[in-house]
């Protein structure tokens, strides 16, 4: 049996959805991420300032503190379950990332179009435009307002550069091109803020969450001649403060920026023997292969997955699975 290659749509053809539609959902994704709600705020804002179309932001989860300051973000909100003519996915690599919410919108919606770019997407919408090699979402959002000769208002421009930026961590990650700096440019001539918006992702800490990042630092575990470190965090870490989760994420980062490590993991306890992993890579690993076999993914230098299990166990498993995957190098 011939198995057909799926493959993108044109501009025109995702365009012409668009514009035949008149009751328009754009949907966001468990656990939102920068490029996430930078790429829905800019489908939304795009799609009503340049056709005039009723077009709502879906909200699945809550926001990472560290974006609220986009005083856009409002456009995604908790909605009710309606019928839609389109609902648009962005940055989501498998169609059950938005959770159930997501796949109640979806049995409503006449037609689906997914913009992406995580190489595990298996073109899962009607209209696909899915390209692995971007550096993110919102990159290719911008491309595609251009192929669409949108005009790109000001907060359009600061709602993609937010994501670009923190899908590239400031441009450090292989996925970063010529390209992705062109359109940064391009933003900032557009009007996008990009002095505000650095302090604001980079410069805004608050002490507490620094100090509990060194609490978390100074107990991590480390493995395989000190190549690889695990970070746990704990529901107890939080208890009598004012502090949650996502305030805390990056600290994963850590030790994947210090010289001699390749792989850096922070385990986040969700609820009892429940752990979501974000794991992050220097040169070799590709994280998103390894945290595949536990039925997540992302990309090459950053990816996630959720194990079940008591922590040391899903530490094991996960670094069982590095080894098998990597037996030359650890």
């Amino acid at each position: 049996m011939v198995m057909l290659m799926k493959k993108n749509n044109s501009t025109e053809e995702i365009l012409n959805l668009i514009k035949s539609s008149d009751n328009i959902g754009v949907i966001s994704h468990k656990n939102p991420d920068g490029d996430n709600i930078g790429s829905t705020i800019s489908v939304i804002l795009g799609v009503r300032e340049n056709l005039n179309k009723n077009i709502f932001g879906i909200k699945v989860d809550n926001f990472p503190q560290n974006l609220l300051f986009l005083d856009t973000i409002d456009n995604i909100r908790e909605t009710e379950e309606q019928d839609l003519d389109l609902l648009i996915y962005v940055d989501c690599g498998e169609v059950d990332r938005p959770g159930d919410i997501g796949e109640l919108f979806r049995k409503r919606a006449k037609k689906t179009i997914n913009i992406d770019h995580h190489k595990t997407n298996d073109y899962f919408g009607d209209l696909n435009y899915v390209f692995p090699n971007m550096s993110s979402t919102c990159e290719i959002v911008y491309n595609l307002f251009k192929d669409f000769n949108f005009k790109i208002s000001k907060d359009i421009a600061n709602a993609l550069l937010v994501g670009i930026n923190t899908d590239t961590y400031r441009f450090l990650y292989e996925s970063s091109t010529s390209s992705t700096l062109r359109v940064c440019a391009n933003l900032y001539d557009l009007g996008a803020d990009k002095d505000y918006i650095y302090k604001k992702l980079y410069q805004n800490n608050i002490f507490e969450v620094e100090m509990l990042k060194n609490k978390l630092i100074n107990r991590a575990k480390l493995y395989f001649d000190n190549k690889v470190a695990v970070i746990g965090m704990f529901e107890s870490d939080f208890e009598g403060t004012d502090l949650t989760m996502d305030m805390v994420d990056d600290v994963v980062n850590y030790y994947r920026d210090i010289n001699g490590f390749e792989v850096s993991i922070l385990f986040k306890e969700m609820e009892k023997n429940v752990f979501k992993g974000s794991v992050r890579s220097k040169e070799f690993v590709d994280v998103s292969k390894v945290c595949g076999y536990f039925n997540g993914g992302g990309h090459t230098r950053a990816a996630g997955c959720i194990i079940d299990g008591d922590f040391e166990s899903v530490v094991n498993l996960f670094l069982e699975r590095l080894k098998s995957e990597y037996t030359n190098e650890f």
